[in-house]
Protein backbone atom coordinates (compact mmCIF):
# COMPACT_ATOMS: atom_id res chain seq x y z
CA UNK A 1 0.00 0.00 0.00
CA UNK A 2 1.40 3.23 -1.15
CA UNK A 3 1.00 5.32 2.36
CA UNK A 4 1.12 8.81 0.59
CA UNK A 5 -1.91 7.70 -1.11
CA UNK A 6 -3.55 6.98 2.48
CA UNK A 7 -2.12 10.10 4.05
CA UNK A 8 -3.29 12.13 1.31
CA UNK A 9 -6.97 10.98 1.50
CA UNK A 10 -7.50 10.49 4.72
CA UNK A 11 -8.85 13.47 6.67
CA UNK A 12 -6.69 13.21 9.63
CA UNK A 13 -3.42 12.29 8.27
CA UNK A 14 -2.92 14.38 5.01
CA UNK A 15 0.53 15.24 3.53
CA UNK A 16 -0.20 15.66 0.07
CA UNK A 17 0.66 12.81 -2.47
CA UNK A 18 1.37 14.83 -5.49
CA UNK A 19 3.65 17.15 -3.89
CA UNK A 20 4.07 19.86 -6.60
CA UNK A 21 0.55 19.74 -6.76
CA UNK A 22 0.08 20.93 -3.40
CA UNK A 23 -2.99 20.89 -2.42
CA UNK A 24 -4.88 18.03 -0.22
CA UNK A 25 -6.88 15.49 -2.53
CA UNK A 26 -10.91 17.08 -1.89
CA UNK A 27 -11.95 13.38 -0.83
CA UNK A 28 -10.96 14.23 2.88
CA UNK A 29 -10.12 17.82 3.04
CA UNK A 30 -11.81 19.80 6.04
CA UNK A 31 -15.52 21.35 5.14
CA UNK A 32 -15.98 23.15 7.86
CA UNK A 33 -19.69 23.85 9.81
CA UNK A 34 -22.29 24.38 7.16
CA UNK A 35 -23.84 27.63 7.74
CA UNK A 36 -24.67 28.85 4.40
CA UNK A 37 -21.66 30.47 3.96
CA UNK A 38 -20.32 30.78 0.05
CA UNK A 39 -17.16 32.64 -1.51
CA UNK A 40 -18.55 36.25 -2.21
CA UNK A 41 -16.08 36.67 -5.57
CA UNK A 42 -17.43 36.50 -9.13
CA UNK A 43 -15.61 33.70 -11.36
CA UNK A 44 -16.62 33.06 -15.03
CA UNK A 45 -17.94 29.58 -16.17
CA UNK A 46 -14.23 28.74 -17.95
CA UNK A 47 -11.51 29.74 -15.34
CA UNK A 48 -8.70 28.66 -17.93
CA UNK A 49 -7.66 26.66 -20.83
CA UNK A 50 -5.09 24.25 -21.10
CA UNK A 51 -3.93 23.44 -24.86
CA UNK A 52 -7.85 22.08 -26.08
CA UNK A 53 -9.08 21.56 -22.35
CA UNK A 54 -11.70 23.94 -20.51
CA UNK A 55 -10.56 24.01 -16.80
CA UNK A 56 -13.96 25.25 -15.20
CA UNK A 57 -15.32 26.89 -12.59
CA UNK A 58 -17.06 23.75 -11.08
CA UNK A 59 -13.67 21.85 -10.52
CA UNK A 60 -12.54 24.74 -7.69
CA UNK A 61 -15.46 25.89 -6.48
CA UNK A 62 -16.09 23.00 -3.67
CA UNK A 63 -12.08 23.46 -2.67
CA UNK A 64 -12.56 27.16 -2.53
CA UNK A 65 -16.14 27.04 -0.25
CA UNK A 66 -14.44 24.59 1.92
CA UNK A 67 -11.67 27.30 2.55
CA UNK A 68 -13.96 30.16 3.39
CA UNK A 69 -15.76 28.03 5.46
CA UNK A 70 -12.89 26.93 7.27
CA UNK A 71 -11.26 30.76 7.78
CA UNK A 72 -14.98 31.76 8.78
CA UNK A 73 -15.54 29.47 11.40
CA UNK A 74 -12.04 30.64 13.11
CA UNK A 75 -13.24 33.75 12.98
CA UNK A 76 -10.88 35.50 10.41
CA UNK A 77 -13.48 35.48 7.12
CA UNK A 78 -11.21 35.81 3.81
CA UNK A 79 -11.85 39.41 2.36
CA UNK A 80 -12.56 39.13 -1.52
CA UNK A 81 -8.97 39.68 -2.63
CA UNK A 82 -7.77 36.95 -0.34
CA UNK A 83 -10.80 34.73 -1.81
CA UNK A 84 -9.03 35.41 -4.92
CA UNK A 85 -5.80 34.21 -4.24
CA UNK A 86 -7.01 31.24 -2.96
CA UNK A 87 -9.25 30.52 -6.65
CA UNK A 88 -6.14 31.20 -8.44
CA UNK A 89 -4.33 28.97 -6.00
CA UNK A 90 -6.83 26.09 -6.67
CA UNK A 91 -6.92 27.04 -10.26
CA UNK A 92 -3.11 26.57 -10.51
CA UNK A 93 -3.37 22.94 -8.70
CA UNK A 94 -6.04 22.08 -11.26
CA UNK A 95 -3.99 23.17 -14.11
CA UNK A 96 -0.88 21.07 -12.81
CA UNK A 97 -3.29 17.85 -12.34
CA UNK A 98 -4.81 18.07 -15.73
CA UNK A 99 -0.79 17.89 -17.22
CA UNK A 100 -0.37 15.01 -14.90
CA UNK A 101 -3.27 13.56 -15.74
CA UNK A 102 -2.77 14.06 -19.49
CA UNK A 103 0.93 12.89 -19.13
CA UNK A 104 -0.03 9.45 -17.82
CA UNK A 105 -2.04 9.10 -20.60
CA UNK A 106 0.83 10.23 -23.15
CA UNK A 107 2.94 7.54 -21.25
CA UNK A 108 0.02 4.77 -21.62
CA UNK A 109 0.00 4.53 -17.62
CA UNK A 110 -3.09 2.65 -16.20
CA UNK A 111 -4.74 1.66 -13.29
CA UNK A 112 -6.97 -1.14 -12.51
CA UNK A 113 -10.37 -1.15 -10.56
CA UNK A 114 -8.63 -3.91 -8.31
CA UNK A 115 -5.77 -1.55 -7.39
CA UNK A 116 -8.54 1.37 -6.84
CA UNK A 117 -10.15 -1.04 -4.38
CA UNK A 118 -7.30 -2.36 -2.48
CA UNK A 119 -6.13 1.08 -2.08
CA UNK A 120 -9.96 1.83 -1.19
CA UNK A 121 -9.67 -1.29 1.39
CA UNK A 122 -6.52 -0.56 2.92
CA UNK A 123 -8.39 3.47 3.48
CA UNK A 124 -11.37 1.42 5.23
CA UNK A 125 -8.96 -0.27 7.84
CA UNK A 126 -8.37 3.63 9.43
CA UNK A 127 -12.50 3.64 10.39
CA UNK A 128 -14.31 1.38 13.17
CA UNK A 129 -16.76 -0.19 9.99
CA UNK A 130 -17.27 0.31 6.50
CA UNK A 131 -20.49 2.07 7.77
CA UNK A 132 -18.26 5.38 9.21
CA UNK A 133 -16.41 4.75 5.91
CA UNK A 134 -19.04 5.81 4.39
CA UNK A 135 -20.47 8.47 6.75
CA UNK A 136 -17.42 9.99 6.20
CA UNK A 137 -17.61 10.43 2.61
CA UNK A 138 -21.51 11.49 3.43
CA UNK A 139 -20.20 14.59 4.98
CA UNK A 140 -18.07 15.35 2.48
CA UNK A 141 -20.30 15.47 0.12
CA UNK A 142 -18.91 12.57 -1.88
CA UNK A 143 -20.02 9.73 -3.28
CA UNK A 144 -17.98 6.26 -3.51
CA UNK A 145 -17.79 6.54 -7.47
CA UNK A 146 -15.89 10.16 -6.81
CA UNK A 147 -13.77 9.02 -4.12
CA UNK A 148 -12.92 6.33 -6.65
CA UNK A 149 -12.48 8.31 -9.30
CA UNK A 150 -10.15 10.72 -7.10
CA UNK A 151 -7.84 7.67 -5.56
CA UNK A 152 -7.46 7.04 -9.43
CA UNK A 153 -6.30 10.09 -10.26
CA UNK A 154 -3.90 9.68 -7.56
CA UNK A 155 -2.54 6.89 -8.36
CA UNK A 156 -1.92 7.69 -11.88
CA UNK A 157 -0.29 11.19 -10.52
CA UNK A 158 1.96 9.55 -8.04
CA UNK A 159 3.19 6.91 -10.93
CA UNK A 160 4.08 9.95 -13.42
CA UNK A 161 6.57 11.58 -10.78
CA UNK A 162 7.63 7.61 -9.83
CA UNK A 163 8.38 6.71 -13.68
CA UNK A 164 9.74 10.20 -14.65
CA UNK A 165 11.60 11.75 -11.58
CA UNK A 166 12.27 8.28 -9.45
CA UNK A 167 14.45 5.99 -12.07
CA UNK A 168 17.81 7.91 -11.96
CA UNK A 169 17.72 8.21 -7.75
CA UNK A 170 20.01 5.76 -5.97
CA UNK A 171 19.48 5.45 -2.30
CA UNK A 172 22.62 3.85 -0.07
CA UNK A 173 22.37 1.76 2.72
CA UNK A 174 24.28 4.09 4.25
CA UNK A 175 22.02 6.89 3.94
CA UNK A 176 19.54 4.29 5.50
CA UNK A 177 21.19 3.54 8.59
CA UNK A 178 22.20 7.74 8.48
CA UNK A 179 18.49 8.49 8.74
CA UNK A 180 17.55 5.47 11.11
CA UNK A 181 19.95 6.79 13.65
CA UNK A 182 19.01 9.93 13.49
CA UNK A 183 15.32 9.40 13.88
CA UNK A 184 14.89 5.81 15.77
CA UNK A 185 11.76 7.15 17.64
CA UNK A 186 10.13 7.88 14.40
CA UNK A 187 9.86 3.93 13.97
CA UNK A 188 8.83 3.03 17.57
CA UNK A 189 5.61 3.43 19.02
CA UNK A 190 3.56 3.01 22.43
CA UNK A 191 0.56 0.89 22.64
CA UNK A 192 -2.68 2.16 21.16
CA UNK A 193 -6.70 2.03 21.85
CA UNK A 194 -9.31 3.51 19.71
CA UNK A 195 -12.12 4.30 21.21
CA UNK A 196 -15.60 6.13 20.74
CA UNK A 197 -17.13 8.69 23.13
CA UNK A 198 -21.33 9.54 23.91
CA UNK A 199 -21.40 12.81 25.29
CA UNK A 200 -23.82 14.85 27.97
CA UNK A 201 -23.16 18.01 28.50
CA UNK A 202 -24.29 19.64 32.49
CA UNK A 203 -25.48 22.90 32.43
CA UNK A 204 -23.56 24.44 35.31
CA UNK A 205 -26.53 27.08 36.07
CA UNK A 206 -29.24 24.27 36.81
CA UNK A 207 -27.16 23.18 40.15
CA UNK A 208 -27.98 19.64 41.38
CA UNK A 209 -30.94 19.27 39.22
CA UNK A 210 -29.23 20.00 36.03
CA UNK A 211 -26.36 17.43 36.93
CA UNK A 212 -29.26 14.82 37.58
CA UNK A 213 -30.52 15.21 34.35
CA UNK A 214 -27.75 14.74 32.29
CA UNK A 215 -27.46 11.87 33.91
CA UNK A 216 -30.26 10.47 33.95
CA UNK A 217 -30.35 11.12 30.03
CA UNK A 218 -27.20 9.11 29.53
CA UNK A 219 -28.39 6.65 31.60
CA UNK A 220 -31.27 5.88 29.33
CA UNK A 221 -28.85 5.78 26.02
CA UNK A 222 -26.12 2.67 28.26
CA UNK A 223 -29.62 1.00 28.08
CA UNK A 224 -30.34 1.05 24.78
CA UNK A 225 -26.60 -0.13 24.21
CA UNK A 226 -27.32 -2.63 26.79
CA UNK A 227 -30.09 -3.72 24.43
CA UNK A 228 -27.95 -4.21 21.36
CA UNK A 229 -28.40 -0.41 20.03
CA UNK A 230 -25.98 0.59 17.48
CA UNK A 231 -23.14 3.16 19.60
CA UNK A 232 -21.88 5.13 16.59
CA UNK A 233 -25.53 5.85 15.64
CA UNK A 234 -26.45 6.82 18.93
CA UNK A 235 -23.91 9.18 19.00
CA UNK A 236 -25.02 10.81 16.27
CA UNK A 237 -28.39 11.68 17.42
CA UNK A 238 -27.61 12.45 21.68
CA UNK A 239 -24.28 12.95 21.81
CA UNK A 240 -23.01 16.71 22.33
CA UNK A 241 -19.47 16.11 21.36
CA UNK A 242 -18.10 18.19 18.63
CA UNK A 243 -17.16 14.75 16.44
CA UNK A 244 -20.74 13.25 17.30
CA UNK A 245 -21.53 13.61 13.80
CA UNK A 246 -18.73 10.70 13.34
CA UNK A 247 -20.28 8.58 15.71
CA UNK A 248 -17.94 9.57 18.46
CA UNK A 249 -15.12 7.94 17.21
CA UNK A 250 -11.47 9.50 18.39
CA UNK A 251 -9.24 7.56 16.21
CA UNK A 252 -6.53 5.93 18.09
CA UNK A 253 -4.49 7.80 20.56
CA UNK A 254 -1.91 6.36 23.46
CA UNK A 255 -2.21 6.10 26.88
CA UNK A 256 -0.19 9.65 27.47
CA UNK A 257 -2.58 11.71 25.05
CA UNK A 258 -6.45 11.71 27.00
CA UNK A 259 -7.12 13.00 30.25
CA UNK A 260 -6.91 10.34 33.19
CA UNK A 261 -10.18 9.26 33.67
CA UNK A 262 -10.98 8.56 29.89
CA UNK A 263 -7.59 6.96 29.03
CA UNK A 264 -7.77 4.80 32.03
CA UNK A 265 -10.94 3.01 31.25
CA UNK A 266 -9.81 3.07 27.49
CA UNK A 267 -6.87 0.63 28.35
CA UNK A 268 -8.61 -1.06 31.00
CA UNK A 269 -11.82 -2.45 28.59
CA UNK A 270 -11.82 -5.10 26.05
CA UNK A 271 -12.13 -3.75 22.43
CA UNK A 272 -15.89 -4.23 21.76
CA UNK A 273 -16.81 -3.25 25.10
CA UNK A 274 -18.84 -0.42 26.45
CA UNK A 275 -17.70 1.49 29.50
CA UNK A 276 -20.37 2.59 32.54
CA UNK A 277 -21.00 6.01 33.02
CA UNK A 278 -18.16 8.48 34.18
CA UNK A 279 -18.10 12.15 35.41
CA UNK A 280 -15.82 15.01 33.80
CA UNK A 281 -15.44 18.28 33.22
CA UNK A 282 -17.02 18.08 29.91
CA UNK A 283 -19.99 16.22 31.61
CA UNK A 284 -21.30 12.62 31.92
CA UNK A 285 -19.76 10.24 29.37
CA UNK A 286 -19.66 6.60 28.33
CA UNK A 287 -17.00 5.41 25.84
CA UNK A 288 -16.91 1.96 23.80
CA UNK A 289 -13.16 0.72 22.99
CA UNK A 290 -13.03 -0.33 18.99
CA UNK A 291 -9.58 -0.79 18.42
CA UNK A 292 -6.15 -2.02 20.08
CA UNK A 293 -2.93 -1.40 18.05
CA UNK A 294 0.23 -3.02 20.05
CA UNK A 295 3.36 -0.83 20.78
CA UNK A 296 6.33 -1.85 18.34
CA UNK A 297 9.84 -0.85 18.91
CA UNK A 298 11.15 -0.53 15.12
CA UNK A 299 14.52 -1.63 13.96
CA UNK A 300 17.35 -0.88 11.35
CA UNK A 301 16.11 -4.15 9.65
CA UNK A 302 12.67 -3.78 9.99
CA UNK A 303 12.12 -0.46 8.89
CA UNK A 304 15.11 -0.52 5.57
CA UNK A 305 12.24 -0.59 3.36
CA UNK A 306 10.10 2.24 4.46
CA UNK A 307 12.87 4.46 4.97
CA UNK A 308 13.92 3.69 1.39
CA UNK A 309 10.81 4.99 0.13
CA UNK A 310 11.05 7.96 2.16
CA UNK A 311 13.73 8.58 1.27
CA UNK A 312 12.77 8.42 -2.62
CA UNK A 313 9.44 9.81 -1.58
CA UNK A 314 11.75 12.93 -0.84
CA UNK A 315 14.13 13.02 -3.62
CA UNK A 316 11.51 13.29 -6.28
CA UNK A 317 9.81 15.46 -3.98
CA UNK A 318 12.83 17.95 -4.54
CA UNK A 319 12.36 17.18 -8.24
CA UNK A 320 9.16 17.64 -8.55
CA UNK A 321 8.62 21.64 -9.03
CA UNK A 322 11.32 22.18 -11.53
CA UNK A 323 9.43 19.01 -13.70
CA UNK A 324 5.70 20.66 -13.17
CA UNK A 325 7.41 23.89 -14.71
CA UNK A 326 8.45 21.78 -17.76
CA UNK A 327 4.99 20.65 -18.42
CA UNK A 328 3.68 23.97 -18.06
CA UNK A 329 6.37 25.64 -20.58
CA UNK A 330 5.32 23.36 -23.30
CA UNK A 331 1.96 23.64 -22.69
CA UNK A 332 -0.72 26.62 -24.33
CA UNK A 333 -2.37 28.02 -21.50
CA UNK A 334 -4.48 30.93 -20.83
CA UNK A 335 -6.10 32.24 -17.59
CA UNK A 336 -9.17 33.93 -17.75
CA UNK A 337 -9.15 35.78 -14.36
Amino acid sequence: MNRSIIFKLLFFLLLPLCWAVGTVSSAWAHGGHDHGVKPSISLPDVLAKVNETDIKKSSIWPGLTKTVKRYKNRGIPLTQAQERVAAKKLLQDQINRHLLLKKADNMGIQVSSGKVDEEINAVKKRFSSEREFLKELELKKLTLKQYQQELKEDILIDAVFRRELGEGIKITDQQIEDYFKKNSLQFSSAEQRRASVILIKVDPKAGSAGDRKARQELQKILGKLKKGGDFAELARLHSQDSIAKRGGDLGFFTEDRMFGPFSKLAFKLKVGEVSEIFRTQHGYQILKVTGKKAGKKGTLESERKNIRKLLMDREIKNKSHPYLEALRKKANIKIYF
